[in-house]
C-alpha cells in the first residue's frame, strides 16, 4: 500500500504532515511526500535540470528542495523516521524520472519513504503523480481556496483525505458515515484501521431522509458494527433522520475525522449536482476522508 502526502510549506503543512504520516504508519504504507512548485522562470529554464553540478544551484533555483528538506527533518523530529548516524537528505541524490525528481535516500529510517518534487499546476501534477505510482490514498491540506480541495477530491483517482481545519493539539474521534453505497464497506475498514492504530473512538452514523431505515441501510450498519467489534474498537451507533449532509456536519463538529465512501454518481452528475462527500467537505469544520471502492 502506498500513500501520497502533498506539502506546500513549513508554515502550512506541518499538521498535515504530522497526522498524515501517522495514518500512513497505521496502514504500514509506503509514504511519498510530494511538493508541487511553479515551473521556473524562462530565464532559468535551461539551468534547472539535473545537469547542474552544485548543491547551491539546486537550493537557489528550487525552493521546493527546502520544503522537502523541512519535511524530512520534521518526520525525524516527530519520531516517524528514525534518526540515523547520517543525514540522508542530499539534493545531489535527486534523480529525474518522467518529468519529476525523486530523492534517493541512502540507509534505513524505519519507514519506507520517498521525497518527490514536481513542477507545474498543482491539480494536474498530482494527477500525473497518481498515474506514476499505484497510490491508495492521497493526503492533502485543507486549502483556504475552496475550489482546490474540491477539485482534488473530484479529479484524483485515489481515496482522498482532506485535512480541513486540522489542529494536532485536539483529540479527534472518527465519525463513520454508513449507508448502502458501494464504497461504504471499504470506508468502514479504513476508519476501523485508523481508530484501532491511533486509539480513536468511533461513532457509526446512519442518516435517512425518511422516518424508516431500509434493509440496505440497516444491514450496512450491522456489518459495520460487527467489523469494529472484531477489532475491539470502542464505538457507538446512531440512526438519525434528516438531511444527511447537515446531519453529518452537525454531528462531526470540529473534533472528528469524517470518514465516508465516495459517491457512485457519474462524473457528469457530480459536476452538475455535486455529491454527499463534496457537499460535506464544503460545509464541514473538520478533516474528511473519502474512500473510493476498489
Amino acid at each position: 500500500m502506498k500513500f501520497l502526502l502533498a506539502v506546500s510549506s513549513e508554515d502550512y503543512s506541518r499538521p498535515t504532515l504530522r497526522m498524515g504520516s501517522q495514518i500512513a504508519k497505521s496502514f504500514d504504507a509506503r509514504l511519498n511526500v510530494v511538493y508541487v512548485g511553479p515551473k521556473p522562470k524562462e530565464f532559468f529554464a535551461g539551468r534547472v535540470s539535473l545537469a547542474r553540478d552544485s548543491l547551491a544551484k539546486w537550493e537557489i533555483y528550487h525552493p521546493g528542495i527546502e520544503v522537502l528538506r523541512w519535511a524530512f527533518q520534521d518526520l525525524q523530529s516527530s519520531g516517524y523516521l528514525e534518526n540515523s548516524g547520517e543525514n540522508g537528505f542530499d539534493p545531489l541524490n535527486m534523480v529525474e524520472e518522467n518529468d519529476r525528481y525523486r530523492m534517493v535516500l541512502p540507509g534505513s529510517y524505519g519507514q519506507e519513504i520517498d521525497l518527490v518534487l514536481r513542477e507545474g499546476e498543482i491539480i494536474e501534477e498530482l494527477r500525473k503523480e497518481c498515474g506514476e505510482e499505484d497510490y491508495t490514498l492521497s493526503i492533502i491540506g485543507g486549502s483556504k481556496g475552496r475550489n482546490m480541495a474540491h477539485d482534488l477530491l473530484q479529479y484524483l483517482p485515489t481515496s482522498v483525505l482532506v485535512m480541513k481545519n486540522l489542529d494536532i493539539e485536539k483529540s479527534y474521534q472518527i465519525l463513520l458515515c454508513v449507508d448502502d453505497s458501494p464504497a461504504t464497506d471499504r470506508a468502514v475498514r479504513f476508519g476501523g484501521t485508523i481508530a484501532k492504530k491511533m486509539g480513536m473512538a468511533v461513532t457509526l452514523l446512519t442518516v435517512s431522509k425518511h422516518d424508516e431505515f431500509g434493509e440496505g441501510y440497516t444491514n450496512a450498519a450491522k456489518s459495520a458494527a460487527q467489523y469494529l467489534d472484531s477489532l475491539n474498537v470502542s464505538h457507538e451507533q446512531k440512526f438519525l433522520t434528516g438531511n444527511p449532509i447537515t446531519t453529518f456536519v452537525g454531528a462531526a463538529g470540529d473534533d472528528h475525522l469524517i470518514t465516508m465512501g465516495a459517491s457512485s454518481r457519474s462524473p457528469l452528475k457530480k459536476f452538475f449536482l455535486g455529491s454527499k462527500p463534496m457537499k460535506t467537505l464544503e460545509q464541514a469544520d473538520c478533516p474528511i476522508l473519502v474512500v473510493k471502492g476498489q
